[in-house]
């Protein structure tokens, strides 16, 4: 079978453009149209080949829509083509099971959830079959693979979807694939994360925000310039551009990058496509054909993905584009960095990629990053062979301090967010070192095996980060890479009283100021009985009011436990609460709330919220799955400074205000209980502190909910918050801004 080079890019090739700087952009000519690209369809067997010279094919399994969940059990027949090896992901932990030598699975399906296993197949032909084998039995054909972008097949109550997967924007490359020189053991480089800049022409949206970006890219690049090394490459570590892909924006980019003095490599982040990009039916890639005509513009290349050497060490670039439905069509992403980190396991290993693995500890981090199984599998491959020392990233607009702060080794490996070149930064709280811009350059110093890293803000103070880093505790903060029902769960709530400090519960990461930090989770001696312990969660507008500084929500301030629940019996939570009336503003957008939230297995099927004074309605973000599950809003009594006994009648609350299942009819197996804090992050401090103690869970009581003597009703319309609902949400001059007026006048 002869592999096919099908993408097309019908500018020049790759070798016409490289030159010893960049790949052939012209700089500063921000008019020049970006060389036509199209990654091209299959046409026959031999465009699918992949470099191995094997087949690969996707096959996705997932609920039908109309059933309920239920366990699937089945096997994969392939006849008249080898299977090489067979991998399955999106599998659920100590619930889905896939054995790849005996072909044989066994798969939890929900509407919420998609399992996928891939084959990669030698000696295919047009002809080869694939059989899936369970209670009844389906088949295709490769032939149905080439004449269909996908196939859709139904079988045992579950939809199945097939195609070709390719990997063409794959592979290993050379240095001299994109102009730069081979420099011995002892080099330097440059990184750059989120420039974040276009071409400012719209004056509805990002006009103002792209031209101070645009403004800090310039002094970045003359930075770069003025530094008394030459740099081997420099590379942009994701969000090239600003807005969504869009070719005039990466036009204007390549004109500001190609000035650089060194070889320019583009990774991708999450601005470089469309929000609501598709990646099917089939193996769709047309949302990157921008980025990539882009890339080949700047340095002749066509990738998403792909790794070199340099002196003793191996560099990869792993893309992020953060959008939904992307790992699910490019699983074999993850076996080529596998099979790549295998190859070079003697190599000391640099990767570069846009969305941080490690926690930054504010909100927008925690949902605007990648799901815990993509995080959870990259840190697993890249942490398998100990050869990868350093993974560099963005996409949070850290600034300097809160980068050194957050900078944490996991099983051997550093992991740097790194500030940006172009964005000013988020609102971490507190000033930055020394104050001023904090937009600037990375650079990387190897020497052999060994590598240094320093920071260099455009007002030229350099920072030197640390060669040893504090070890990222996933035990103290196992959110971060568990789902909430991977939790461990006991029959009962342990330490319901907080006697044991936070034995039981599970916490979130938060960013803590160096002083008066604006969240508190804490132990305390109870305001009723100072013998006993209360939890006290206090929030307020983080502080340090810079220009540029996102005013984003924050919500991150929560600690939760599960626990099991015994079948056919309806479950009451007995808790005590009280409002700090010293520390809080009644009418300010800010709250406390107890969240529940009920799985059976691992679909959500509960959301269940009681909260005092005002509430951000979608807290959790988009994995708390408050749109397939919408959050029941119930309100607390918000008598200040007084000890309320609070009892929630969970399947009532339920059953009364839910429109859909009866609650024995969820099929709950464990309950989260979530309690928390939030603050709009905007205009005054809006603080809100409360302590929470006396946790029990019981069954079948008499009664009704109720907080301080007082039943508990429905929250008020005018109590619940959400984006746009008061005050229009926009960027003004690189702000995320909520509230638009800080003062009365």
């Amino acid at each position: 079978m002869k592999r096919r080079n099908f993408i097309r890019g019908l500018g020049l090739g790759s070798a016409a453009l490289v030159t010893s700087k960049t790949a052939g952009f012209n700089a500063g000519s921000v008019n020049t149209p970006l060389p036509p690209f199209e990654y091209g369809k299959i046409l026959s067997l031999d465009d699918a080949e992949t470099e191995e010279g094997l087949i690969m094919v996707r096959i996705e399994l997932k609920d039908h829509p109309d059933k309920e969940p239920y366990f699937h059990k089945g096997k994969i027949k392939v006849k008249d083509a080898e299977i090489r090896r067979m991998k399955s992901y999106f599998f659920e932990q100590d619930e889905d099971e896939f054995s790849g030598d005996l072909s044989t699975y066994k798969v939890y399906l929900h509407e919420h959830d998609a399992e996928v296993i891939v084959l990669w197949l030698a000696g295919a032909s047009t002809g080869t079959g694939i059989y899936l084998r369970g209670r009844n039995n389906c088949q295709f054909r490769i032939s149905d693979l080439l004449d269909n972008d996908e196939v859709e097949l139904e079988c045992d109550g579950m939809k199945i979807k097939a195609n070709l997967l390719l990997d063409r924007e794959i592979g290993e490359i050379r240095l001299a694939d994109f102009g730069a020189e081979e420099p011995g053991e002892n080099f330097d480089f440059i990184a750059m994360a989120d420039p974040q800049g276009g071409l400012p022409d719209d004056e509805n949206q990002l006009d103002t925000r792209m031209k101070i970006h645009n403004a800090f890219i310039q002094e970045s690049v003359a930075l770069a310039n003025r530094l008394d090394f030459n740099p081997l490459f420099t590379v942009i570590i994701g969000d090239v551009c600003d807005k969504w892909g869009y070719e005039k924006d990466l036009q204007q980019m390549n004109a500001f990058l190609s000035e650089l003095n060194s070889p320019v490599l583009y990774g991708i982040g999450n601005h470089e496509t469309l929000l609501r990009s598709e990646f099917g039916p089939g193996y769709n890639m047309q949302a990157f054909n921008h980025f990539i005509a882009a890339q080949k513009a700047i340095n002749g290349l066509d990738k998403l993905l792909y790794s070199f050497n340099a002196g003793s060490w191996h560099f990869v670039v792993w893309p992020d584009p953060l959008r939904p439905g992307f790992w699910e069509t490019h699983p074999h992403y993850f076996d080529w960095l596998e099979r790549d980190l295998e190859k070079y396991r003697d190599r000391p290993t640099m990767v570069f990629q846009h969305v941080p693995v490690h926690p930054a500890g504010i909100s927008p981090h925690i949902n605007y990053a990648e799901s815990v199984f993509v995080k959870r599998t990259f840190l697993e491959i890249l942490s398998r062979h100990g050869n990868v020392k350093y993974c560099l990233s963005g996409h949070v607009h850290i600034p300097v301090r809160a980068s050194f702060k957050t900078a944490v080794s996991f099983r051997g490996i550093k992991l740097i967010n790194l500030p940006a070149a172009g964005y000013r930064p988020r609102a971490f709280g507190e000033e930055d070192f020394y104050g001023g811009p904090t937009q600037g350059i990375t650079m990387v110093h190897i020497r052999g095996t060994e590598a240094s890293i320093q920071y260099k803000t455009v007002t030229e103070e350099v920072f030197d980060y640390p060669t040893e880093l504090p070890e990222f505790d996933e035990n103290a903060y196992p959110l971060w890479l568990k789902y909430k029902w991977e939790l461990s769960a006991e029959d009962r709530i342990v330490n319901g009283d907080f006697n044991d400090g936070f034995k039981g519960w599970a916490r979130r990461f938060v960013y803590q100021e160096d002083h008066d930090p604006s969240n508190l989770c804490e132990i305390r001696p109870s305001p009723e009985n100072a013998n006993a312990r209360s939890l006290y969660l206090f929030a307020r507008k983080r502080g340090y009011m810079a220009p540029g500084q996102d005013r984003l929500p924050q919500d991150i301030n929560r600690i939760c436990q599960a626990v099991k629940l015994e079948k056919g019996l309806s479950p009451f939570l007995r808790f005590n609460y009280r409002i700090n009336g010293q520390h809080t503003d009644m009418n300010g957008y800010c709250g406390g709330y107890v969240w529940m939230e009920g799985y059976s297995r691992s679909n959500k099927v509960l959301n269940l919220m009681y909260s005092v004074n005002k509430i951000w309605v979608n807290i959790g973000g988009q994995y708390s799955d408050y749109r397939s599950v919408p959050n029941i809003q119930m309100g607390l009594q918000s008598r200040a400074d007084s000890c309320n006994e609070c009892l929630l009648n969970i399947r009532e609350d339920h059953d009364s205000h839910s429109q859909g299942r009866s609650f024995r009819g969820l099929d709950i197996d464990r309950l989260i209980i979530n309690l928390g804090v939030w603050n709009i992050n905007d205009g005054d401090d809006q603080p809100f502190g409360i302590y929470f103690n006396g946790f029990r869970l019981d069954y079948d009581l008499p009664g009704s909910s109720q907080a301080g003597g007082i039943r508990i009703d429905p929250k008020a319309k005018e109590d619940e918050w959400w984006r746009n609902k008061i005050w229009p949400s926009k960027n003004i001059a690189g702000e995320h801004r909520y509230i638009i007026a800080t003062q009365k006048i």
